[in-house]
Order: structure tokens, then C-alpha cells, then sequence
């Protein structure tokens, strides 16, 4: 059976080459799994490195495909996808390429040519993506914390030693501001969620609708 892996990394193009992927498994009766290569473990992500991978979660849920989301072993990402490919028995790669000049190609590393030195008997299906600039808030790396209920408020605490009513996550703080101003992210069950944090403080509302 045909194993597809897309690769996704920017958050503006990974549906178009998802959808790709699935064109091409349903063409050959075969699976689909998505790849996103991460640059560091998730308790080291920062905020918009998160909310990409959140979103990636949610694309993969919206096509009914496997997401991994594994931080590289090797310095080239091109390595990391070489040996999942190797390990899962991956016979067809879609990746997306923006268009680049002479001399870009020069004085680049590319990362399809080192895939292209890596891989044996598997096919690479290089897709054109336009070039986009993300543009947002700036954060910064997130610490673990914990959102402690104290009467009908839940506030931020940074302690070790956090009681049982405390949910634990991981607090991203906006860099231009003074306060504890941010986003809370907190696992429950298998998935990831966001919630905003006021002055410390994250509104009874928002955990109840994801704890309900």
C-alpha cells in the first residue's frame, strides 16, 4: 500500500499541501500521514511556533489524517524526514518549495537536494508555494505555570509545589507588556488548548468550557 507524507512547516501553505497529499492517497488507495518537523521539545516552543502547531492539529482533524509533530534529532531537517521516512516505509513525500532564484539556489542549503541525497526508492512531490511573511504578536518563551482557583477567578502561579486544584501548563507572556499578560496553554485529554491571561488572571468561563 502507498504510505504519503506531507511535510508542513509554514502555517500558510500547509492546507494546500495536505490537500495534495490526500489527492494523491485517494488516487492510490493508500494512507496519508502528515510531518511537522519542530524545532525544539513543546515545553520550549514560543507562542507562535505553538499556535502553528495548534493549527496544524486542527487541519489534520479537518482532513481526517494523521498528524506527527516530533522535534528533530538532527541539526538538517532533511535528516529527520529522511528517517521517518525510512522508519514508516514511506513511499511518496509532498513538500512545498517557494520559488527561488539563481543565486538563491547558489548560496542555499537546500532542502530538497538533501532529501534528494537521502532517499532511495521514494517519490518527492515538490509543490510551488508562494512567499508569505507571518506578522504577530511577540512572546516570550514560555515557563510552566499553573492557573490555582481562588474563589470564582483562577490565578497565574509559578510555584513547584502546586495543590491538586491547579491546572498545569505552560504561560506565554506578550513581550511589550508589564503584567502577566498572555496565553495559558493546557492539555486536556489528547488535544491542546488556549486560554487568554488578564493581570494573572483567566476568566472561571473559558476552563469551565474546556474542562465541561
Amino acid at each position: 500500500m502507498e504510505k504519503i507524507v506531507v511535510c508542513i512547516s509554514n502555517p500558510y501553505y500547509a492546507e494546500k499541501l495536505i490537500q495534495r497529499g490526500k489527492v494523491l492517497a485517494d488516487a492510490f488507495n493508500g494512507e496519508c500521514v502528515v510531518l511537522n518537523v519542530l524545532k525544539a521539545p513543546f515545553d520550549e516552543l514560543d507562542f507562535n511556533q505553538l499556535q502553528t502547531k495548534l493549527m496544524f492539529e486542527s487541519l489534520a482533524d479537518k482532513y481526517n489524517v494523521q498528524l506527527m509533530s516530533e522535534p528533530s534529532k538532527f541539526k538538517k531537517t532533511a535528516y529527520h524526514i529522511a528517517q521517518f521516512a525510512e522508519e514508516q516505509k514511506v513511499t511518496q513525500i509532498v513538500i512545498g518549495q517557494v520559488s527561488l532564484s539563481k543565486l538563491e539556489l547558489m548560496l542555499q542549503d537546500s532542502l530538497i537536494n538533501n532529501l534528494l541525497e537521502k532517499l532511495e526508492g521514494v517519490d518527492l512531490h515538490i509543490v510551488e508555494v508562494s512567499r508569505e511573511v507571518i506578522d504577530s504578536e511577540e512572546y516570550d518563551r514560555g515557563i510552566a505555570a499553573a492557573l490555582i482557583k481562588i474563589a470564582d477567578e483562577f490565578e497565574l502561579s509559578f510555584k513547584s509545589n502546586h495543590n491538586q486544584e491547579g491546572k498545569k501548563g505552560i504561560f506565554y507572556k506578550m513581550s511589550a507588556s508589564d503584567f502577566s499578560n498572555g496565553f495559558f496553554v493546557m492539555k486536556h485529554g489528547n488535544e491542546h488548548q488556549v486560554i487568554k491571561v488578564l493581570h494573572g488572571k483567566a476568566k472561571k468561563e473559558d476552563i469551565d468550557q474546556i474542562i465541561s
